[in-house]
């Protein structure tokens, strides 16, 4: 089936499920939904809600805006200089094309404090997974920004507690939190300098 052909919701996912060579419960379990979830979205039967659709992109390789209205998705690209080898020397020129980002799985964050000094610092923007998992143990040892059961987040390193089951926040310049077991975690996914940014939003309520 051609691109073109693809005109509703349905047929858009199913294209793509198959593409990706998942089965129905397989995407629900990825999207922590009943396993006869899939098979109504496909039909066309009804609509998931916002909070599906993102998460439905996100385990398909898309944008929620393909998805949802056949749109296919936009991605920023960079130029790739080449690869650094050895000490960090620049060995070979690339010959690929450029380097294309997932813009709609990510999610930014100014950071204020220096915390987490020499890895962050106050300035930077630190790029994070839009969607959050519950599934913590992949994450120990990676940065990530970890939201507790009373709502608040932080970044910080995820390392593991002596008793089972428990996590520890660790920072660099900052005491660490836990024993805790956080509710959910993003993955950190690289920072950007001021200087990357052509432009930052206003605050609210800032004026023009």
């Amino acid at each position: 089936m051609q691109l073109s052909e693809l005109r509703s919701f349905g047929q858009r996912l199913r294209s793509l499920r198959v593409g990706l060579e998942l089965s129905q419960a397989e995407l629900a379990r990825r999207i922590g939904r009943h396993q006869t979830a899939i098979g109504p979205y496909e039909r066309d039967e009804y609509m998931p809600g916002r909070d599906v659709v993102e998460k439905l992109a996100a385990a398909l390789e898309t944008s929620p805006e393909y998805l949802q209205f056949g749109r296919m998705p936009y991605r920023s690209s960079l130029p790739q200089l080449g690869r650094l080898g050895a000490s960090g020397q620049l060995t070979s020129p690339a010959h690929a094309g450029p380097l294309a980002l997932a813009d709609d799985r990510l999610a930014a964050l100014t950071l204020e404090d220096e915390a987490m000094r020499p890895v962050f610092r106050a300035g930077q923007t630190v790029l994070v997974a839009r969607l959050a998992t519950t599934a913590l143990e992949p994450l120990i040892g990676r940065h990530v920004l970890a939201e507790l059961d009373d709502g608040r987040q932080f970044l910080r390193r995820l390392a593991p507690a002596a008793d089972s089951g428990n996590y520890v926040l660790d920072a660099y310049n900052a005491a660490p939190l836990g024993p805790l077991r956080p509710v959910a975690a993003r993955l950190v996914l690289g920072h950007l300098e001021v200087e990357a940014l052509s432009f930052r939003a206003q605050e609210p309520g800032a004026s023009g």
